[in-house]
């Protein structure tokens, strides 16, 4: 009996008004509840410790999906960077090619003008016009190309035609057909009554009539190869056109040019006057064509 007794611990609880109540427990309880605690400290402190591990993986996990979520926001606003770019610059190609093509049309209203005037015709104008006419089914970019292209080729062409036209308008700048003065025409080129004398003559240019002093002009661009009195036509300017065609201004009251001047259409040249053999104040003018007469007024506008 006392054996087992000691294998018991026993507890005494002393209160200060009521009875002493006493416990037995077994001696080995308190290892048992002390091994239960430590090892459910254990597998706390082992879950707690798992929990933190799967917590920290877990947001070690997280931490690379948002950078990867991230980089994937990155590079769909690059990505829209660049569509934003592709539709700005096809936009900005579609309004250089809109441009070429106006550009293309105002060369050719100018040169549709140029030719109008100067009365010719560039052969090629045709097909460049043809070739931009198929532009419509290609690409941006290489209609872009090809207006560039066509362009430049319209361009040359341009320029061209540009050398032309000043080399048209100074072969006009040499044509004699700018009237040399103001005035009253009083006799025609051909067979006429002679006025100083009987009988009839040959008249080899045109008279017009005005007061004495009335400027007198070049009809045409050219150099003087003679200037001063002639027999018969008293004060006098010859112009050389270089181009075939001479031109006469006779009867002057003055002449206001020497030979070897280089001289430009409608260019002050001479006074009228009554000097040579003369009824009264006029101007004689003659045009010879490779050095024969023709009837001026078969040229003058």
């Amino acid at each position: 009996m006392g054996k087992k007794e000691n294998d018991k611990l026993c507890i005494m609880i002393i209160p200060h008004t009521a009875k002493v109540k006493k416990f037995s427990i077994p001696s080995w309880l308190p290892k048992v509840v002390s091994i239960a605690i430590g090892l459910i400290i254990l597998f706390l402190s082992l879950f707690i410790s798992n929990l933190h591990n799967s917590y920290e993986s877990l947001k070690e996990k997280y931490n690379i999906k948002a950078a990867q979520v991230n980089a994937l926001k990155a590079e769909n606003d690059k990505k829209n960077f660049q569509i934003f770019n592709l539709k700005s610059e096809n936009d900005k190609l579609r309004e250089k090619s809109a441009e070429i093509d106006y550009k293309l049309m105002e060369i050719d209203k100018l040169q549709r003008e140029l030719e109008k005037i100067a009365g010719i015709q560039s052969p090629s104008r045709g097909k460049l016009l043809t070739k931009t006419q198929g532009l419509q089914d290609t690409e941006s970019t290489d209609e872009l190309r090809i207006l560039i292209d066509t362009l430049d080729l319209k361009k040359k062409e341009l320029q061209d035609f540009i050398v032309d036209i000043e080399e048209r308008f100074e072969y006009l700048e040499t044509i004699p057909d700018l009237w040399p003065t103001h005035g009253r025409l009083t006799s025609k080129f051909g067979m006429r009554q002679n006025p100083l004398g009987r009988g009839r003559q040959f008249h080899y240019g045109i008279d017009i009539a005005n007061s004495s002093g009335t400027n007198i002009v070049a009809s045409a661009k050219g150099i003087v190869i003679f200037s001063g009195y002639k027999r018969g036509y008293g004060r006098t300017v010859i112009l050389d056109h270089e181009n075939g065609y001479k031109t006469l201004y006779a009867h002057n009251s003055k002449v206001l040019v020497s030979v070897g001047d280089r001289v430009e259409k409608g260019q002050l040249i001479a006074k009228m006057g009554s000097t040579g053999r003369s009824t009264g104040s006029h101007l004689h003018f003659e045009i010879h064509e490779n050095d024969k007469p023709i009837d001026p007024l078969t040229i003058l506008k």
